[in-house]
């Protein structure tokens, strides 16, 4: 992937998941990697594996909105400046409506929305006219309809692709490039570290999780489609096909995932003949 070669890139919620199934790729393609996520052990783990040279790390708490300016500016410092930054921190929060309190959807949006916000709004005004870079905000299925039980994360991700969109509109004429990643079923930690409606930790992986894609191919596809390009693009399973059928047939997706998704979805793959 000669694209990402002698890139500086930043990767923002590394620790786990696709964040930390792009390192490899990265690295293995000559990228310089900036690596942060909450868990600055897990970090140093990450580090082990590669040299220093290529991986560097700077903990980050998005949550933590006041210190996020000081943070961009900071990773910024670094490399002196990113060709491409991953938005990719992201938490979710798991339970009816009716049973979630505001405190905790609140958290969710702090989280999933006003970080990468935040971080993007510092970037800008580092970011001379003149240097290229390229924004890669991760979405969600959850980010183009609604899904039982996620509707704050839902939310969130809805939320991503009004701003970022419109600035990408904003920006047009200019030298950033945005890429609004849409992952289908990944095999990540998000429910098991995501919250319950009420705060606590859910601590149970969702069953469309458990049997997704992996997330080094995951973040395989994702390195593919951006260096093509692609201002917004589905990775997944055939899952991904709903993003479609909520296009084209919002009426049959709202029932499709009304009652029993993970069954009907099960079912349209093996009437195309998926595995």
């Amino acid at each position: 992937m000669d694209f990402w070669q002698n890139k500086r890139i930043w990767v923002v919620g590394a620790s786990s998941g696709i964040g930390e199934g792009l390192i490899g790729w990265l690295v293995s393609s000559k990228a310089r990697v900036l690596i942060s996520a909450r868990r600055d052990e897990k970090l140093r783990e990450i580090q082990t594996r590669f040299s220093k040279d290529s991986v560097r790390l700077l903990k980050i708490d998005v949550e933590d909105h006041q210190s996020l300016e000081q943070k961009g500016e900071e990773a910024w410092s670094i490399f002196g400046g990113f060709d491409v930054v991953f938005l990719n921190a992201g938490m979710s929060v798991r339970d009816l409506v009716s049973d979630t309190q505001v405190m905790v959807e609140k958290r969710i949006m702090n989280i999933n929305f006003w970080g990468p916000v935040i971080l993007t709004k510092t970037l800008l005004k580092l970011k001379q006219p003149n240097d290229a870079l390229h924004l890669v905000v991760t979405s969600s299925l959850s980010g183009k309809y609604g899904v039982p039980k996620l509707a704050a994360y839902a939310a969130s991700k809805h939320a991503l692709h009004g701003y970022f969109d419109s600035l990408r509109a904003e920006t047009a004429q200019t030298n950033l490039k945005i890429h609004l990643v849409i992952p289908g079923f990944v095999k990540t930690a998000i429910t098991v570290a995501g919250f319950r409606g009420d705060g606590t930790p859910n601590g149970k992986m969702q069953n469309a999780l458990e049997k997704g894609m992996d997330p080094e191919v995951c973040a395989k596809y994702i390195l593919v489609g951006v260096a093509k390009g692609k201002e917004e693009f589905v990775v997944g399973g055939s899952e991904r096909f709903t993003v479609i059928l909520n296009r084209l047939f919002p009426g049959w997706n709202r029932a499709l995932i009304r009652s029993n998704p993970l069954q009907r979805l099960a079912k349209i793959k093996r009437f195309f003949g998926f595995q």
